[in-house]
Formats: C-alpha cells, sequence, structure tokens
C-alpha cells in the first residue's frame, strides 16, 4: 500500500490529511496557494519556470534528464488515474 491517496482531484497522505488539490490545469497545495501548472505534458512551478515533462512513458527534468517512469510515479500514489497531473503532484509533493 502507497503513502499517497487520490480521492477525485484530491491528494491524501496515508493519515488521511489533505495534501494537494488538482483544479483544471492547476495545481493547488492544502492552503489553496497555486503550485503548478500542466500544459500539454509540460509542468511549469507557481513561477511559470519548466520543471518537467512527460513524454511517453518517461519523465524528464527541465534538463531534459530522466527522472522517472510514470508507471512507478503512478505506484506510489493509490487510485492515481491520469499522466501529467500525478507527476506534477509526485514532484511538487512527494519526490
Amino acid at each position: 500500500m502507497a503513502n499517497f491517496k487520490m480521492k477525485g482531484s484530491d491528494l491524501y497522505d496515508k493519515h488521511n490529511h489533505k495534501i494537494a488539490r488538482v483544479k483544471g490545469d492547476y495545481i493547488y497545495d492544502s492552503h489553496n496557494r497555486k503550485v503548478a501548472r500542466i500544459r500539454n505534458e509540460d509542468i511549469y512551478d507557481a513561477h511559470n519556470r519548466k520543471v518537467a515533462k512527460v513524454k511517453g512513458s518517461y519523465v524528464y527534468d527541465d534538463h531534459n534528464s530522466k527522472i522517472a517512469k510514470l508507471d512507478d510515479v503512478r505506484d506510489t500514489i493509490d487510485d492515481a488515474m491520469g499522466g501529467t497531473a500525478v507527476v506534477a503532484l509526485w514532484i511538487f509533493f512527494i519526490r
């Protein structure tokens, strides 16, 4: 069992505390502050700097270095559906 779980568009830890929410193209933390933006397969931080990119089944950082497989990211979050949004949650709140 993973330490994190998705319930709808919300990410919770193993103690059932809400950590983040995906709302449209944006990701917000538990205090409703914008943390990230998703544009197609690219992930940007709150300051609009590119942080990562999802290409096929791999995740690359801003220097185009492979940092993870999409399946490994999904394995860390129970009930994770989707691709780029789950990767963004993983980058900003789990990794």
